[in-house]
């Protein structure tokens, strides 16, 4: 891309006061070519109303490409609960990622939680789930309990195979809230079915109405569309 033409598209893309600070201390100046055209489509005209496939070489800046607009668009949240998912394949991979959100993230007042099977399932439950604080020597009910757990992050980055650990075994851990499904290294994820974690999570965030969708169950199995096309369709 010519020199006139990133700085054309520059100019279009305002560099918000909350952005400052954490940008700077990654070294960035001005954004990479790929930032500015996610950006664009994100924040811009295209606010998020269709799915994104981003092909960028590696160093391009993909994951600041995806994070920034991600936390520009939670910046807003009343309540917290986990509003995106970031998978990779990798553990390595992942802790990048969360690195990279975890630099820009606190700045809107944003929590990161990491899955990745890289400490004990129970300490991953701690860091990602808040349980309520009950006074010494009183009954409650279980259920009660169980519903008023809640998550203590608003962006997840994880791996397949503990994602679907804490799916199935996490009580409180939920993906009814999810807004936002980054598949990063999308080639290497659905290559390999990864305990068909796509179709669980797609499922899993698209609430129905059987009566009003006869069949959906039939469907949802198969989907790879994204949360938002599910939801209007």
């Amino acid at each position: 891309m010519e020199e006139s033409t990133i700085a054309k598209q520059n100019k279009n893309v305002p560099v918000l006061p909350w952005m400052r600070s954490p940008v700077d201390n990654m070294g960035f100046k001005t954004l990479f070519p790929v930032q500015i055209a996610v950006w664009q489509e994100t924040i811009g005209p295209g606010a998020f109303e269709r799915d994104l496939c981003i092909n960028s070489p590696t160093g391009s800046g993909k994951t600041l490409a995806y994070a920034l607009p991600i936390v520009q668009m939670l910046s807003t949240r009343a309540v917290k609960c986990l509003r995106a998912l970031v998978v990779l394949p990798t553990r390595d991979l992942a802790l990048q990622v969360k690195q990279v959100f975890a630099a820009i993230a606190p700045a809107m007042g944003l929590s990161v939680g990491l899955a990745v099977g890289q400490s004990s399932i129970a300490d991953e439950i701690s860091e990602l789930i808040k349980k309520p604080e009950h006074e010494a020597g009183i009954c409650y009910d279980p259920q009660d309990v169980l519903q008023e757990l809640q998550s203590s992050v608003d962006i997840l980055v994880a791996t397949p195979g503990r994602l679907m650990d804490h799916i199935t075994t996490t009580k409180g851990f939920t993906l009814e809230h999810l807004c936002y499904l980054v598949v990063d290294e999308t080639d290497r994820l659905l290559r390999e079915s990864y305990q068909s974690w796509l179709p669980t999570v797609l499922k899993l965030t698209c609430p129905y109405d059987e009566s009003l969708m006869p069949g959906v169950n039939n469907f949802l199995p198969y989907a790879s569309g994204s949360l938002k096309t599910i939801r209007r369709w």
